[in-house]
């Protein structure tokens, strides 16, 4: 499996991704994680108060695919919310584009431009992780880091600009991708999503983990996408309270079932082909910030 994207083809998905390499090339300064070189462009950042306050205590919520979401196509968001959601058009029984990333005729907005945290709160728009705030679910990028935020199995941690307040849904758009040349393709990962509530008494951050498990995400697909998520009453039910004055969250992930050939640590020499997560957008549709 360690087949290589040739240079020619390199070259052309450049030229392709115009628009996306300009959005990149505003953070990634000097090309980092953004090299041409897949082993290079893993973003695993941690913030270092986060990480070193971590209680031990918290809670686990597990989050089958029965009890989560999965978004592949337009048709699948008729499956997930009522028609009076501002993404449905109701006079056209339309529903909104779950790749669109700017207004567009057929029905208002994308999907991603309507629910994502800039939009919310402007606080999102600063930093590095702003990219994954900004409404783009889906970038035509076929490898490497031309898209969003490429992640090993370690993930990142991050505190937010400001603390949560009211919450009804998590989602996050990503695909797989490693260095083969194997095109559309699934590959079933367990992904993690933390959030972390500071107590103030032990001056710790609580972690509330929801385990996704067995989804299968697309890999390999020429940039297409696959948004994940859960709806925060059904995961946490008389617990949901919890999660008032989130200030941070962490995503890593596993492999959910035997892939011999693949490595999610990006410094393993075991020379296996390594597998990464491309995140283009993590979204809380409807959130409140304090």
């Amino acid at each position: 499996m360690n087949k290589r994207f040739p240079i020619a083809l390199l070259v052309a998905v450049t030229f392709v991704l115009t628009g996306c390499m300009n959005d990149v090339s505003e953070l990634y300064e000097g090309h980092a994680y953004d090299t041409g070189d897949f082993k290079l462009n893993y973003y695993s950042t941690w913030d270092s108060t986060l990480e070193s306050k971590i209680a031990t205590s918290g809670k686990t919520y597990d989050i089958p695919l029965s009890k989560g979401f999965q978004i592949n196509e337009d048709a699948d968001l008729e499956q997930l919310w009522l028609p009076e959601e501002k993404y449905y058009d109701v006079a056209n029984q339309k529903l909104y584009s779950t790749v669109a990333d700017t207004p567009h005729e057929d029905a208002g907005y994308g999907y991603g431009p309507s629910n994502n945290l800039i939009s919310i709160d402007t606080a999102f728009a600063r930093g590095f992780l702003s990219r994954l705030y900004d409404g783009r679910v889906h970038c035509d990028g076929i490898t490497f880091a031309q898209t969003r935020v490429q992640i090993d199995g370690s993930g990142y941690g991050t505190l937010f600009p400001k603390e949560l307040n009211t919450y009804t849904y998590f989602a996050v758009s990503l695909r797989g991708a490693d260095e083969t040349e194997a095109r559309n393709v699934d590959v079933n990962i367990n992904l993690n999503v933390t959030f972390y509530v500071y107590d103030h008494v032990n001056a710790l951050y609580v972690p509330y983990l929801f385990q996704m498990q067995n989804y299968p995400i697309m890999t390999n697909s020429g940039g297409k996408t696959t948004i994940v998520g859960f709806y925060f009453s059904l995961a946490m039910s008389a617990d949901l309270n919890l999660l008032k004055r989130a200030s941070g969250m962490s995503i890593t992930f596993e492999l959910a079932e035997s892939y011999e050939d693949y490595a999610i640590d990006r410094d393993d020499t075991s020379g296996k082909d390594h597998f990464a997560l491309m995140l283009y957008e993590v979204l809380l549709p409807r959130s409140t910030w304090n």
